[in-house]
């Protein structure tokens, strides 16, 4: 803020001295004297444009040494108005200096007096030296290496201002990486939790199903033991049953046969049925 106000203020005296310069211009007009002489005319015009460049360059000089002239839209708009004005103005002086050539050539027909001519040259020497100061000064090294400096420091101070950004951009981009890296932690955290949950339950189905396969296997072995009395009990009957036809083929009773026939077809059924059901 501070500096802005330093800105408006500048911004402000500079326009009151081009407004200064325009009122002592209009004013130089207005006490011209009503002579023909061109001299006249020209002097008042020269004298008010080197008072408004004397004004500009003390506003010149004051911006060189308190801103920096690298930055300072102000200082660079004035420096450009003022080399303007001294352009203008080296210009002007060199009219009058013709002209007070061509009247001291010409004393005849000018009349002037050695004291008027005297004034006359006078006054363009005291413009000339005026103008040569100020050239000087715009020109001078200190301004030169005052502006130089500016320049390096405007730079360094850019250079400096684009690696905070880089830096400011770097750590930013930094920070999104380290976010994104923990949202896939926390993505990969969040399957393996999920992984471990549907491998718990496939753990527990397998235990239910080892349960059931164990189940059943006890009550495949019941029936297997089951069975192996049933054959043990059927083939002791055999056996009896064996040694009873064996007993009978030794007889020739029919009756007996035919009664061996049927335990023979008994037998059979008991075992079919003890296999079917």
């Amino acid at each position: 803020k501070t500096y802005r106000l330093q800105l408006w203020a500048a911004g402000v005296q500079v326009a009151a001295c081009v407004f200064v310069a325009q009122c002592e211009g209009a004013s130089a007009q207005a006490m011209r004297p009503q002579s023909q002489d061109p001299f006249d005319v020209a002097r008042f015009e020269v004298d008010a444009t080197i008072k408004k460049v004397q004004f500009m360059h003390k506003e010149w000089k004051r911006l060189l040494d308190q801103q920096n002239t690298s930055e300072s839209q102000q200082f660079k708009d004035l420096h450009a108005e003022i080399s303007g004005e001294l352009q203008m103005l080296d210009y002007d002086i060199q009219e009058v200096a013709r002209s007070i050539q061509m009247v001291e050539q010409n004393r005849d027909k000018f009349r002037l007096s050695d004291t008027e001519l005297s004034a006359r040259q006078a006054f363009v020497k005291k413009c000339q030296e005026g103008l040569q100061e100020v050239q000087s000064d715009l020109s001078s090294r200190r301004a030169s290496s005052k502006m130089e400096e500016d320049r390096r420091q405007s730079l360094l101070s850019h250079r400096q201002k684009e690696q905070d950004e880089q830096q400011r951009r770097s750590a930013m981009d930094a920070e999104g990486y380290y976010a994104q890296e923990q949202m896939l932690q926390r993505q990969l955290i969040g399957q393996q939790e999920d992984e471990l949950v549907e491998l718990s339950k496939a753990t527990l189905r397998v235990g239910q199903v080892a349960l059931t396969i164990n189940g059943e296997l006890q009550t495949h072995v019941k029936m297997l033991e089951e069975l192996n009395e049933d054959i043990d009990e059927q083939t002791h009957r055999m056996g009896i049953l064996m040694k009873g036809v064996s007993s009978v083929l030794k007889t020739s009773n029919k009756c007996q046969t035919f009664g061996l026939i049927g335990l023979i077809v008994l037998f059979v059924v008991e075992v079919w049925l003890m296999f079917n059901t």
